[in-house]
């Protein structure tokens, strides 16, 4: 890991930071930071052969006697879900292993945790009942500020990630995104559904796109939500004709959403569940 190196994610971007200050000398304050977050599931750790791991899906050790989820968000409680939005491609933000020890982390910094990712987190621990601990940003600011250390450039990247306290808490989960929104990740190679309109620019119109090939399916629509719900309805009836795996009513659909006139930075790509918006008569 580098700490200089530029995620993506704002949740990516901190958390690889967080993660290189706590491996910095061989992973000098880890003890300290892990006996401060969890203390009393952490008072057997052994802190030997210690590892950190950033965006990887499967833990890069074998299983320990203790494990578990932490998830760390400005606010405890988390996001209900269905079944139909349950993010099994979710991967964890980040590992921390010693000698007896696994711990998965999951970080928001708006608003709380995602329960659909965490189900998907679950399945990646072969562990009966794995114990999800949930924490805010407020204990873990809490634990870097009594974080002792001689070290100067160590206590120099620790408060310069305090002064961080204020970005996290005011985050806050956009009211207006819609449930059924599973993931943001551009699929442009693979088939997908582009919706071009806006409220001054109606109706909307649906496109199909695959291999650069697009194809004008409707334009009269009132909103998104009218077109994924056709899109749904489309797929259902055309999906073995489709290059796509269709596995009903979890198949996992990309849009494209563009505004006329708007930056194509603004425009937004979208997953969702097929289930989420069809209605089957």
């Amino acid at each position: 890991m580098n700490i200089f190196q530029y995620q993506g994610q704002e949740e990516d971007h901190y958390t690889n930071i967080l993660m290189c200050i706590l491996k910095y000398k061989n992973y000098l304050i880890l003890p300290q930071f892990i006996y401060g977050v969890i203390p009393e599931e952490s008072r057997d750790f052994q802190f030997a052969n210690s590892l950190i791991q950033t965006r990887t899906k499967n833990c890069p050790q074998p299983q320990k006697p203790y494990e578990y989820i932490i998830g760390i968000a400005p606010y405890k409680s988390g996001i209900t879900h269905s079944e139909l939005e349950d993010n099994s491609g979710s991967i964890p933000d980040a590992w921390v292993c010693g000698s007896n020890f696994n711990l998965l982390f999951e970080f928001k910094i708006r608003g709380t945790l995602d329960e659909a990712q965490i189900s998907a987190h679950k399945r990646l621990i072969n562990k009966e009942n794995i114990e999800v601990i949930r924490l805010t940003w407020d204990k873990i600011m809490e634990t870097v500020a009594a974080i002792q250390t001689n070290d100067e450039v160590l206590r120099f990247l620790l408060q310069n990630f305090l002064e961080l306290k204020n970005k996290f808490k005011s985050k806050r989960r956009s009211s207006g995104m819609p449930k059924e929104i599973i993931s943001h990740i551009n699929r442009s190679n693979e088939l997908h559904f582009i919706i071009t309109g806006s409220r001054v620019h109606m109706p909307y119109k649906v496109e199909m796109v695959f291999n650069e090939k697009k194809e004008l399916l409707r334009a009269d629509f009132t909103g998104i939500t009218a077109a994924r719900k056709f899109i749904s309805q489309y797929v259902y009836q055309n999906w073995n004709s489709l290059p796509m795996d269709y596995i009903g009513d979890i198949t996992e659909i990309s849009d494209y959403c563009v505004a006329p006139g708007r930056a194509d930075k603004k425009n937004q790509w979208n997953q969702w569940r097929l289930g989420s918006y069809l209605s089957v008569c």
